[in-house]
Formats: C-alpha cells, structure tokens, sequence
C-alpha cells in the first residue's frame, strides 16, 4: 500500500536561522539537478527486490520520497510497501530537513523538525506523540544521503551527525575510507566508501559515486544477522 495522499507541506519558518551563514566562510555546495530518479537493486539473502529514491530540488526546499516494492522480500518491506518521504529547506550548510512520513503497509508514523526550539515530534502508528530534543543540525535517514553529496568530499577522518533513525534520534560516527572501484549496470564508477562505526544500530556502509554528483550508488545495512544491500542500477537524467 503507498501513500494513499500527499503529505501535507511543512510550515515554512518564520524566521531563517542559517541568515548567520552569510557572515561565515562556507564551501559552495555541490549543484544537483532539478530532479533525479535512482534505481538499485535490493538483495537480502537470496531473495531480490528494487527500491527508488527520487529527490526534487525546488530551489531553496527539497522532497526525497524512498519507495521499496516487496518483490520477494515481504518480510523485509512489510506489507508489499514500505514509503519514506523527507522534506524541508536547502541552506548554506546542506540539508535541513522539517517533516519526515514513514508508511509500512498501512502504518504510518509522521515526525516534524522544529528548528527554532531544536525539538523533534514524532507521531508514531500507535501510541502518543514522542519528543527529541536536538544540537544544531540533525538529518534523517534520506535526507543525510543527499547532504552528503551536498557537501562532498568530505574532509578525511571522521565525520559525525546527529540523525533521526524512523523512531529515535542517535549520533552516528563514519570513518572515511578512501576511493573505490565499484560495478554497477552503469559501469566501474570512482566511488568514495563511508563507514559507519558499529553500535547498536548495526552495520552500515555507503559508496558515494565521485563523478556523479557523490551520489550513493552501494549501500550496506546489517541488523541482527541480517543483511541487505543496495546497489545502483539506474540514474535519471
């Protein structure tokens, strides 16, 4: 089941809390189009699915939506669906995302950034309202895929980024890695690889591609002895 409507647009801030940003010295960010369409290949175990992921750039806002069919993989994307959306404001420093909707089969779980208090409202599918509070930047599980090729290339050594999970707020830690070779269905593509240092949320790794806009175009999760991977296979234009 996807998204039976629209998510309702975010309230627009009333103030700009990046207006500081002007009197700071910060790295042009990277430009991306409009509009793009990726498309990988989901393995879990011996059984495959697709997942796409469509950003829309919309000068300074943004909407990501993640759609994952359940070709095989029911047990992984829940009712034949499982739908993720992002959205909120494009600044100086990367992504600053508002509102983030969660939709597994016909559950679905909203939560709203409020920059000004620094505090995260997440509704779930069932039982109350739950509140976060936050330090300056925070990103969500799709936003901080486009921030980073935002920002690329990353300085080396570690980067860390506060970022909302789905259901919680937690600190991430990556080590970067360095350049590799990775093949896809577009070729062997100069990549830069990120990983996740290991904590309770498990495994996670990304290939951010060098001469395509750093976009991600590998992706591994492990959780509990499971483990999936994303691998590119279309990008549009």
């Amino acid at each position: 089941v996807a998204l039976q409507e629209e998510p309702p647009a975010a309230e627009t801030a009333s103030a700009d809390p990046d207006a500081a940003d002007t009197e700071e010295t910060l790295a042009p960010l990277n430009p991306l189009p409009s509009r793009l369409d990726l498309r990988f290949r989901v393995n879990y175990g011996l059984a495959q699915g697709e997942q796409t992921l469509v950003w829309i750039n919309e000068g300074e806002r943004y909407t990501l939506t993640s759609v994952a069919a359940a070709t095989g993989l029911t047990g992984v994307f829940y009712s034949g669906r499982f739908v993720q959306t992002s959205r909120g404001r494009i600044t100086p420093r990367g992504l600053a995302p508002e509102a983030f909707w969660d939709q597994r089969g016909d559950k679905l779980s909203t939560a709203r950034f409020d920059s000004a208090s620094n505090t995260l409202t997440l509704t779930p599918a069932k039982g109350a309202p739950r509140h976060f509070d936050y330090q300056e930047e925070v990103q969500d599980v799709l936003s901080l895929f486009f921030h980073l090729a935002l920002t690329a290339p990353p300085p080396e050594g570690l980067l860390t980024y506060t970022v909302f999970n789905g259901k919680k707020l937690r600190t991430y830690t990556y080590d970067v890695r360095g350049e590799e070779t990775v093949e896809t269905e577009l070729g062997a593509l100069r990549t830069l690889h990120l990983v996740r240092r290991t904590d309770v949320d498990g495994r996670f790794e990304i290939w951010l591609a060098i001469d395509r806009h750093y976009l991600p175009v590998r992706v591994l999760r492990s959780d509990e002895g499971s483990e999936m991977e994303l691998v590119l296979e279309s990008i549009s234009p």
